[in-house]
């Protein structure tokens, strides 16, 4: 898992705003990277994640959101910068 861009997460803090996490599992096998021009059909599971409460640190907000997704994702596919809650 890469990083995160941190546009909408300084928004959602400039705004004041939940921020809702959704992890997209299965989209690599229908758009698979390097073949973008070729789309399959096939299925997808969607999960939505509970909302982060607004609050005014944007890096906080993004990393919050991040092990969220990462929560959801099979180990191979999250990077090893990706901490725990618990660190």
């Amino acid at each position: 898992m890469t990083g995160f861009k941190k546009g909408a997460f300084s928004v959602a803090a400039k705004a004041g705003v939940d921020v809702v996490p959704i992890t997209l599992l299965g989209t690599g096998a229908l758009m698979p990277s390097g073949k973008e021009a070729e789309l399959r059909s096939g299925g997808i599971r969607i999960i939505v994640h509970k909302p982060i409460p607004a609050q005014k640190d944007a890096n906080k907000l993004c990393r919050e959101a991040r092990l969220a997704i990462a929560s959801a994702l099979p180990a191979h596919l999250v990077g090893e910068d990706v901490q725990s809650k618990d660190d």
